[in-house]
């Protein structure tokens, strides 16, 4: 808490970037988990494409497909939703962090200058010591929020290649059940 205090306004912008990136990692993670054991049991969007081949019984199997795929499309976009926040903040942390170490150094600068010539060198430490606490805190944000991204992408990603794979197997049901 105290390197907090001493790494001033960014640090705490850090540390609310930190505190909403690893809400949205959890609560997408539990949302994707979720989906994961729906599709496991045929319910959730799975159940939405077998209505969809039911109530559509006069369609090709093609134009079946590319409705469906739609609908896939769309499954695979709202399980992604808000984990370009994680994105953005592996970006953005660590020009926070450096904005904040020059911030920092200016300060450190500042001090020196108001001491006249007298410069101590316990004095321009200090001040480095502190502008440069803000480059690390913005690549520890930074790095973890990389890891989390990547890593609900690969969940994204796998569960979508799952519902595509279901929704194929619905598709060549229906088609064979036409012949």
């Amino acid at each position: 808490m105290e390197l907090l205090a001493k790494s001033g306004i960014v640090g705490l912008i850090l540390a609310g970037i930190s505190i909403i990136t690893l809400a949205v990692f959890l609560e997408r993670l539990v949302v994707l988990h979720l989906e994961r054991r729906r599709l496991r049991q045929g319910r959730g969007i799975m159940e939405n494409i077998a209505d969809m081949i039911r109530t559509n019984t006069g369609m090709t199997g093609e134009k079946l497909a590319e409705l469906i795929s739609f609908k896939v499309e769309d499954k695979i976009e709202h399980l992604s939703s808000s984990i370009t926040f994680l994105r953005l903040s592996s970006t953005v942390s660590p020009l926070l962090g450096l904005l904040g170490t020059v911030i920092g150094m200016i300060q450190a600068f500042k001090q020196v200058s108001e001491m006249g010539g007298a410069v101590k060198p316990a004095v321009l430490a200090s001040g480095i010591w502190m502008a440069l606490l803000t480059t690390a805190e913005g690549l520890i944000v930074a790095i973890a929020a990389f890891l989390m991204y990547h890593y609900l992408q690969h969940l994204v990603g796998r569960i979508g290649k799952a519902i595509a794979r279901e929704a194929e197997v619905k598709i060549l049901e229906y088609g064979n059940d036409q012949d």
